[in-house]
């Protein structure tokens, strides 16, 4: 039709109406989890070494710790299917009914899940099981990742931190720490554990639960303020000044309603600091809408915002110093600052515009 806008299937098409997450979601079906160990839904798996999760550059991706096949939401899908890249779009387009393509396609059958999925149908993502040989801590790699932070090892002890040498999943050899690929082991108790590789692409490996809160167990019976951010690195910058803070398992988990009423009868205000981003203003905004927990996030310029050139309160340290950010901290404190919305991020996702990055 004249003057119509011509749309074509591309990732970026498909990615502006769906989340990689809704993709890999749906085709992995309810045994996945973000950031867990899961089995691989590629091949027969009965020990579970398959994780999706965010990469540094805000992107999501599949990682098979036991073949090395890896990749995004579509390169997934063309192991799964057999397809060709653009034959996914396809897919993907019909499958969710986006209408991008006005032209018909039969969903191939999956090519290499069969019968055998019926077997792993009832595994309990807490099966998984994830074990650390510690080692001690290095005075100079470790020293030199943690104080750029201002994050010490009295802190780090603290929140039940520790050095690992050797990753086993489900008592197979996964990665193994060097002087290149530190490791760091999060303990939550109970056998909950996440691994922090942050030199590796492939940064992280779980077994937690949306219920499994880093930072919980370290916070005050009660306060004027909590914060919720998105890692433990975060938390932990934050307990430098003393401000309590926890972070979910991921971004992308809404905390259950049970643990907010529980926050609320303990803490006066809550805020939300996620990265300025799609995924982390979706969920601060989804946050805002089900619990009333105020936004706040470190602005990049776009949107006639303040350039903080830096993604989070870590990554601000970094790039600054431990006396800017008491200093912006203070400033962020301030009730007339927090009351009046002077905040141009948290009047934006007050305004529901979650869909603008």
């Amino acid at each position: 039709m004249y003057g119509s806008k011509v749309v074509e299937l591309s990732d970026d098409e498909i990615l502006s109406r769906i989340t990689c997450i809704d993709i890999f979601a749906y085709y992995i079906g309810k045994d996945f989890k973000m950031g867990r160990a899961m089995c691989s839904p590629l091949r027969k798996d009965k020990s579970p070494s398959f994780t999706v999760f965010r990469h540094n550059s805000g992107k999501f991706f599949f990682k098979d710790f036991s073949t090395g096949d890896s990749g995004d939401c579509f390169t997934f899908l063309t192991k799964m299917y057999g397809l060709k890249r653009f034959d996914t779009y396809r897919l993907v387009d019909n499958d969710f009914q986006l209408g991008i393509s006005t032209k018909s396609f039969t969903a191939p059958t999956k090519k290499h899940i069969g019968e055998h999925l019926k077997e792993y149908e009832n595994v309990e993502p807490s099966s998984t099981t994830i074990q650390i040989k510690s080692r001690p801590w290095n005075n100079k790699e470790d020293k030199t990742f943690w104080s750029k932070y201002g994050i010490c090892c009295n802190i780090l002890n603290k929140f039940h931190v520790q050095p690992a040498e050797h990753v086993w999943v489900n008592s197979n050899l996964i990665v193994s720490s060097n002087s290149y690929n530190p490791i760091y082991a999060y303990s939550f108790g109970q056998g909950k554990m996440k691994i922090y590789q942050p030199y590796s692409k492939f940064k992280w490996l779980s077994n937690t639960s949306v219920s499994d809160l880093q930072g919980l167990s370290q916070l005050p019976k009660s306060g004027d303020t909590l914060v919720i951010t998105k890692s433990l690195k975060d938390v932990m910058c934050l307990d430098i000044w003393g401000i309590p803070a926890i972070a979910p398992a991921s971004e992308s988990c809404v905390i259950p309603a049970d643990i907010v009423k529980d926050l609320y009868d303990r803490f006066a205000r809550i805020y939300i600091l996620y990265d300025f981003d799609r995924t982390g203003v979706s969920f601060a905004n989804r946050h805002r809408k089900l619990y009333g927990f105020i936004p706040l996030f470190f602005t990049n310029g776009k949107f006639n915002t303040f350039d903080y050139k830096s993604k989070d309160l870590s990554d601000f340290i970094a790039n600054r110093s431990l006396k800017d950010a008491a200093e912006l901290i203070e400033y962020v404190c301030q009730e007339e600052y927090l009351y009046q919305g002077t905040s141009h991020q948290a009047r934006m996702v007050e305004d529901g515009r979650d869909d603008i990055l």
